[in-house]
């Protein structure tokens, strides 16, 4: 698993990147975030992630294989998918 904040050009917005988020019980939810009727689902991810009940991932597919990230600059991932405005 690689860190998206290390990658320092995470490409938050790019539409085949595939986020979903873990709970403390091992749940996983698909976060979309392709439309904006999708930005309160964004957003929702995102407070939890903040709160320290869910850890958001990525999956961010190549050409011939995909890499998992960790989603750990979470202010970087609200700016880019619209959530805040730094």
């Amino acid at each position: 698993m690689r860190s998206a904040k290390e990658s320092n050009r995470f490409p938050y917005r790019m539409t085949t990147i595939c986020y979903f988020e873990v709970d403390k019980k091992g749940n996983v939810s698909q976060v979309p975030h392709k439309n904006k009727s999708d930005l309160a689902r964004v957003s929702e991810a995102y407070k939890r992630a903040m709160d320290k009940n869910t850890i958001l991932y990525a999956v961010w597919p190549g050409q011939w294989s995909s890499d998992l990230f960790i989603i750990d600059d979470l202010d970087a991932f609200a700016k880019e998918l619209g959530l805040l405005k730094l």
